[in-house]
């Protein structure tokens, strides 16, 4: 399976989210990969921690 990596505003989009809960979610531990100066999300690892850290 081809990894799927998207930018903040592809997150925001695709989460519907602000980009300031982007920024939060990213704080408390949401996987993230930094390339030079770009930040960039794996679809699948963000689907993961989302149903880890979701509140019953």
């Amino acid at each position: 399976m081809e990894q799927e990596l998207l930018t903040v505003e592809e997150l925001c989009r695709w989460l519907k989210i602000s980009r300031s809960t982007a920024d939060r979610w990213r704080k408390e531990g949401m996987p993230f990969i930094k390339q030079s100066r770009l930040v960039r999300f794996d679809r699948e690892e963000v689907l993961k921690w989302l149903k880890k850290n979701s509140k019953k």
